[in-house]
């Protein structure tokens, strides 16, 4: 696994503890907002068919043991 995916993991790992701790937040709302921000996040500098691809090659690869992370190669 990549350090990003690592990371990444660690951090979405805290937000959902932190909505499963808290009676004022749910952890089905903090998924779709760490998806919304990532989506917010790309953009700024890709176009919505390209967010569109990348959503559906992570769908298509969910099926594999360990996604693949690039780097832009």
């Amino acid at each position: 696994m990549s350090g990003e995916s690592v990371y990444a993991n660690k951090i979405v790992e805290q937000a959902w503890q932190q909505a499963t701790d808290s009676a004022a937040m749910d952890s089905d709302a903090m998924g779709r907002a760490i998806i919304q921000a990532v989506v917010e996040r790309y953009l700024k500098y890709r176009t919505i068919d390209d967010i569109g691809q990348e959503l559906d090659y992570l769908v298509e690869s969910m099926d594999d043991d360990e996604p693949v992370v690039t780097r832009g190669c």
